[in-house]
């Protein structure tokens, strides 16, 4: 599915007039108390999704839309929130689907699936009916879904949500400080000016740490 693809988003209401000229602490996102920012010379966006949430699928276009004007600065990484066994199943696709290298063309596919056409891809015989249809060879998948690779990776993404005081998706954290949720972004044209902001701050903050002018 292409990045371009146009989704009416529910859950954000437009409220004509209401966007701040600047972003505020407490209502529009919250900061941690750290001294660290991520690791690498580069802004990191982690965007804490589920398959089975609306919002990550409304609001993950318009993400993309804007990572695509910041790839000089910003790395844009996924990452499952895994709270219950069914999210753990959806976590395993994704990573499968990412070490397949068919994320790309699948990933808002899975997000289709389930939202558009009610398929419950959290169940496993669903899963490999529903990858066939998309030639990913069934036994490959099978392989990958219960392989140390995609245990790995599972276990990185529950270790680095615990590291936050992540309890809903989407989240969006940047650089490992700043984080927002669609909750406190609630309107669709708050997305660009938020990150935008939040990208600002960091690099001023990662300044203020290295002791750079």
């Amino acid at each position: 599915m292409s990045l371009s693809r146009q989704f009416l988003p529910i859950l954000f209401l437009v409220f004509a007039g209401f966007v701040s000229a600047e972003p505020q602490l407490g209502r529009d996102y919250l900061k941690l108390d750290a001294r660290v920012a991520s690791p690498g010379n580069r802004i990191e966006l982690i965007e804490f999704f589920s398959y089975s949430c609306l919002g990550c699928y409304q609001l993950g276009p318009d993400v993309d839309r804007w990572y695509l004007s910041q790839l000089d600065d910003v790395d844009l990484i996924l990452v499952p929130l895994i709270t219950n066994e069914q999210s753990a199943r959806l976590a395993r696709l994704f990573y499968a689907l990412e070490a397949l290298d068919r994320l790309t063309n699948m990933h808002y596919e899975v997000f289709r699936a389930i939202h558009d056409q009610e398929n419950r891809l959290w169940e496993m015989h669903a899963q490999l009916k529903w990858v066939s249809s998309y030639g990913v060879n069934v036994d490959e998948f099978k392989k990958l879904l219960n392989s140390d690779q995609v245990d790995e990776r599972v276990n990185k993404a529950r270790a680095l949500a615990k590291q936050y005081p992540i309890s809903v998706t989407p989240t969006l954290l940047i650089d490992r400080t700043f984080w927002t949720t669609a909750s406190m972004i609630r309107s669709q044209d708050r997305l660009v000016p938020i990150l935008n902001f939040l990208i600002t701050e960091s690099i001023e903050r990662r300044k203020l740490l290295t002791g750079m002018p």
